[in-house]
């Protein structure tokens, strides 16, 4: 199996992959603070919006739910003027982010919301047919916007900075876009006639609100009454990105290419490659990497043993597998005026499961 996520993980750096993703190793103790907060942000925005245009759980409820009272974290919201990183604990900066975002969007009533938290698996093969892989992931969300009558997936993310200049190459995504409305007419989800127009994304920056007053313009002021020179960037942001059909073939390929790649390594047909960098210091493997890069193999099975724990990366799509369906690329002569040599074939498999198993539908 391979996580739509994982992708980026094994192009960071092979033998980190290899160490999550194939030996299934975890840091003993709490999870990383960032990815933690930012599941319970998700989880939270999941239980908000419910199929059709009701409304469930107050976010803030949810969340404050997720974090319960006997854990205490701090979220780095950014840096300061001097540079030096800024923190706010975790229960305080994600009630003030869910407040805020309930007063900035209402329950968005335009929107209805067609699935929630949707797992999907399909097959890779390749142009002979041959099996490579089943490729596992979740939409965040389908909806139609009511306003445009168009059907989106719904991509919730949580940064410190809200960055948008890479979302047309956005692989994760873009997989997601590649293979939606086949999955979703499959479940049943779209009819035949349905198809996903676009990526609503919908950014929540990490930050409290800024109380300084603000002019009739909307500028910060100083407390002279002057305009401030340090004006903050918004809190929330969304944007919608479409993909044409060059863009899904370039995706699926690209999809075939990267689980050919990484089955090489599990095969041990292709090395474990290292990529250090600065950033290397970050990563939850630093410490058993120096280790494993002095050649002290003994001293690397003990550091596993000892301040790591093994789990099945897999385990939430092997306990309720999404409806099997089959990706096919077949190498053909095509007058398709993108040119693309790829065409994608969703076939749903007889012995799947049943769609209650794995969807909140």
């Amino acid at each position: 199996m391979l996580r739509v996520s994982e992708r980026k993980a094994f192009r960071n750096c092979p033998q980190a992959w290899w160490w999550q993703y194939r030996e299934g190793l975890v840091p003993k103790g709490a999870p990383a603070s960032q990815l933690w907060f930012g599941t319970g942000i998700h989880y939270a925005l999941a239980e908000w919006y419910d199929i059709g245009f009701a409304r469930g759980v107050e976010p803030v409820k949810t969340f404050t739910s997720w974090v319960g009272k006997e854990r205490q974290e701090y979220i780095q919201t950014g840096r300061n003027e001097f540079g030096l990183p800024e923190f706010e604990d975790a229960w305080t900066l994600g009630i003030s982010m869910l407040n805020h975002y309930r007063a900035q969007y209402g329950k968005d009533d335009e929107l209805e919301t067609l699935a929630i938290e949707q797992p999907f698996e399909i097959d890779v093969v390749d142009e002979r047919g041959d099996y490579v892989c089943t490729v596992a992931g979740t939409f965040d969300g389908v909806l139609r916007d009511h306003v445009d009558g168009n059907i989106y997936l719904w991509e919730h993310k949580t940064a410190q900075q809200i960055s948008t200049a890479y979302l047309s190459l956005d692989d994760q995504a873009g997989t997601y876009y590649a293979v939606a409305s086949q999955v979703l007419r499959a479940h049943k989800i779209l009819s035949p006639r349905d198809r996903i127009h676009g990526i609503l994304y919908n950014f929540l920056r990490k930050a409290k609100p800024d109380e300084r007053p603000r002019n009739s313009d909307g500028f910060y002021l100083n407390s002279d009454g002057t305009v401030s020179k340090r004006q903050p960037p918004a809190l929330f942001h969304r944007e919608i990105i479409e993909r044409n059909a060059g863009e899904v073939n370039r995706q699926l390929a690209r999809l075939r290419d990267d689980a050919l790649w990484m089955k090489a390594v599990r095969d041990g047909k292709a090395p474990i490659l290292k990529n250090t960098t600065f950033m290397c210091n970050r990563c939850r493997f630093f410490e058993m990497c120096q280790l494993d890069e002095k050649g002290n193999k003994r001293a690397v099975e003990v550091m596993k043993k000892r301040m790591y724990t093994v789990q099945d990366p897999y385990w939430d799509h092997r306990k309720s597998a999404a409806e099997l369906c089959t990706v096919m690329y077949q190498s053909e002569r095509s007058s398709h005026r993108h040119g693309t040599p790829y065409v994608l074939y969703v076939q749903r498999q007889k012995h799947s499961l049943h769609m209650t198993d794995c969807t909140k539908t």
